[in-house]
């Protein structure tokens, strides 16, 4: 009698579950929440049941059972290893015992599991509660991990280097645990190794080992990996064998095992082990194109209560998977799979996106567009192979709508009239002393000094060099950014530009627009507030985007005041706020060498920003008040008519200030304009840009669409000027690209 086997998940990672049970003449019995999950059309029963519904799946099992007998039970490729179990129990099924599932599940349990069994792995503590983390960080040091306690995918895991990220990364574990159970553990440095193995009678098979490519940090995106390892042959042994041993201590006795292996200095120590095959395209694609053997079908010869059958490798080969991650924006169009499939060595090009679909840079392993698998006879073959498939995918990205540069200066024109001439060149000579207005103070030679000092800078191209994937990503203080380009604060509205915004409006125009192009932005105070507690305009939209902005105040209201305003934006749900020393100054001399911004910095709840620093000494004296980040700005040109621009102070303070990167956020603004003025700021130091008045034109010309238009833009225009330079990530870009003529 033909045999059932059940298979929870119904993703694209178990489509090859399904097909291969069906071809080994199983029936097949499949469940998944998602009534549209690929797999569940090839499954001769369907069943709508989340893979996480224990008690439902042990429900519907024991219904079918009754029908028809189940034969074993399986997964692959998702954290479903405790319903697999409890199926397994309730049918007297072959498997391990649920509290082995559970250990495999949850990462307190199994590090508690390994500690046991004195297997190499991080120092690590239990998390609840915000405080419980303040005290892991003090006794792990940094950098560490926090995680979510019962999640995969790298969901909510991050690296925090310090104290003022460690509130967002908890608040991100926190919000990605189901169970809201947080683990923070030490940082373990060095190259991660992806093991599989099946395990029967006592017997422990490896079957796979894989160098894993994480990147995007401080996340951990698994963007590939190439099976098998070019690690050194002791390196493997020694992971191996810690592998091995850490399936021994979760008690895993029968069926599979996935693990995450890091080597590090001090040896191999396990990142985490779950009891099922690998997810990633590994086990049911690159194993088999590497070695001919069929892996999935073994595992599920296992869970049927039979050997594993022939595990012979018949070839060696190399085999790769990279993933397609195209930036952030709205996916337009998805052309050229057919010509990476036409790749030679490329086998399989699998795309998760969808047109109209947003997407963003990733953060964890859930959130790409796709990937590419390739198989050759070398490693640089197959690496070749995978990294041409993954350039022929063109996922064609844009804002919303379909807006270009003249529709939105024409719009913007007829929105700004009287205000701003919407010039081609924003350089500030046509508006000059428009004060109140869009211009700057007198003749304009501080606005027009920062346009000017970019243009001294040439950019020196490496043609040779040929990059993939290039990731424009950065963060602030942990908050992902697709892009380093946040929108700066532009407040008094009705003042300089005859109310064609409210504040509040403006406020929210902004804050959703940058949010939707995968970055941050800036608000602002009113310089001359009707009411110092008044800020309501600030705190209504940053409620409604879940504190999705930097908030900008005025120290010079007073301590107090001050601060009760960054307060209330924390309650809002801000993660990180700004002083503008640069606003108007009510009558109080040498605030920075006085008590109050010190104070204000130190009783804030969350991360500080100084804006219209231009000096050596204020950028000294403000991080020594304990300033997380520093804007050198000389507001546009709007304070001083004979102001040196932010970008010239920076660039010639920026030696000085090394010792401060990694600490203290660089940030820089006036004058931005393009992908190639930010690539500029970037090589000369910078960690952040701030642009203002094309961002404000933008929001007159089409509100969020004109901000997601503007930004995309920008960002494209850094993405290619990386590409021709041959930088992959920010990082890479230094002072070597530029040169001043």
């Amino acid at each position: 009698m033909q045999k059932v086997l059940m298979i929870i998940g119904a993703g694209i990672l178990q489509v090859p579950a399904i097909k291969i049970a069906k071809e080994m003449g199983l029936y097949t019995v499949v469940t998944d929440y998602n009534k549209n999950a690929i797999g569940l059309k090839y499954a001769d029963h369907p069943i709508i049941m989340s893979t996480r519904d224990v008690d439902g799946t042990v429900r519907v099992a024991k219904e079918f059972n009754k029908i028809r007998k189940i034969d074993g039970v399986i997964t692959v490729g998702t954290d479903a290893s405790l319903t697999v179990a409890a199926v397994q129990h309730a049918l007297d099924l072959p498997g391990n015992r649920i509290e082995v599932a559970e250990a495999t599940t949850n990462k307190i349990k199994m590090r508690r599991r390994f500690k046991e069994g004195r297997i190499p792995q991080p120092e690590f503590y239990s998390c609840w509660s915000y405080d419980d983390v303040l005290d892991a960080s003090k006794r792990l040091g940094f950098p560490f991990v926090i995680k979510p306690a019962d999640n995969m995918g790298a969901r909510g895991v991050m690296r925090v280097d310090k104290p003022e990220v460690i509130r967002f990364a908890y608040e991100r574990a926190k919000n990605a645990s189901p169970r809201g159970e947080i683990i923070a553990e030490s940082f373990m440095d060095g190259p991660e190794l992806s093991i599989d193995a099946l395990i029967w009678e006592g017997s422990i098979y490896i079957t796979g080992v894989a160098d894993r490519i994480i990147e995007f940090p401080p996340y951990f995106v698994e963007t590939g990996h190439i099976m098998p390892t070019s690690l050194p042959e002791e390196k493997v042994k020694d992971a191996v064998e810690v592998f091995k041993r850490g399936i021994r201590a979760l008690g895993i006795e029968i069926g599979a095992a996935k693990g995450d292996i890091k080597v590090t200095e001090e040896g191999a120590k396990v990142g985490e082990i779950a009891s099922r095959l690998s997810g990633g395209f590994m086990s049911a694609y690159t194993y088999p194109y590497s070695t001919g053997v069929n892996l999935i079908k073994a595992a599920i010869n296992i869970a049927l209560g039979q050997p594993p059958g022939d595990l012979t490798e018949k070839y060696h080969r190399v085999s790769v998977e990279r993933a397609i991650i195209p930036g952030s924006g709205i996916v337009k169009r998805i052309e050229g799979i057919e010509e990476a499939l036409a790749v030679k060595g490329v086998k399989n090009v699998f795309v998760t996106c969808s047109v109209g679909e947003a997407v963003h840079i990733p953060t964890s392993n859930v959130e790409k567009c796709g990937n590419v698998i390739a198989v050759a006879e070398t490693r640089e073959e197959a690496l070749n192979a995978a990294n041409l498939g993954v350039k022929k995918v063109r996922i064609v990205l844009s804002g919303e709508g379909e807006l270009n540069e003249g529709l939105l200066r024409k719009k913007s024109l007829e929105k700004l009239a009287g205000v701003c001439s919407v010039c081609r060149s924003c350089d500030g000579r046509e508006c000059a002393g428009w004060l109140p207005g869009i211009g700057s103070r007198g003749s304009g030679r501080s606005f027009i000094r920062n346009v000017d000092i970019l243009k001294r800078y040439t950019i020196i191209p490496s043609y040779l060099k040929k990059v993939d994937n290039i990731n424009t990503g950065t963060d602030l203080f942990g908050i992902p950014l697709d892009l380093p380009v946040i929108p700066a604060p532009i407040s008094n509205q009705r003042r300089n530009f005859n109310s064609i915004f409210p504040e509040e409006a403006y406020n929210k125009i902004v804050l959703r627009g940058a949010k939707k192009s995968g970055t941050i932005a800036s608000i602002s105070q009113r310089e001359y507030e009707e009411s110092e507690t008044d800020i309501d305009y600030m705190i209504n939209p940053l409620k409604e985007i879940f504190g999705h902005g930097i908030p900008f105040f005025n120290p010079s209201d007073g301590e107090l005041t001050t601060l009760r305003k960054i307060e209330s934006a924390f309650s809002a749900g801000a993660k990180v706020s700004g002083l503008s020393i640069d606003l108007k100054i009510n009558d109080i001399d040498s605030l920075i060498d006085g008590r109050w911004l010190k104070n204000i910095i130190k009783n804030s709840p969350i991360p500080v920003i100084v804006k219209g620093v231009l000096s050596e000494n204020d950028a000294l004296a403000v991080v020594e008040a304990g300033a997380k980040g520093i804007v050198f700005s000389n507001r546009g040109g709007r304070t001083m008519e004979s102001a040196p621009s932010g970008l010239e102070v920076m660039a010639g303070l920026i030696e000085k200030l090394k010792e401060l990167k990694g600490s203290v956020k660089i940030m820089v603004d006036g004058g931005f304009r393009s992908g190639e003025d930010v690539f500029k700021a970037i090589a000369l130091g910078a960690d952040l840009v701030m642009i203002g008045r094309p961002i404000f034109i933008a929001a007159a010309g089409a509100e969020e669409e004109g901000i997601i238009f503007i930004l995309n833009k920008i960002k494209n225009e850094l993405r290619e000027i990386m590409r021709i330079t041959g930088r992959k990530t920010l990082k890479e870009i230094d002072k070597e690209t530029v040169r001043p003529y």
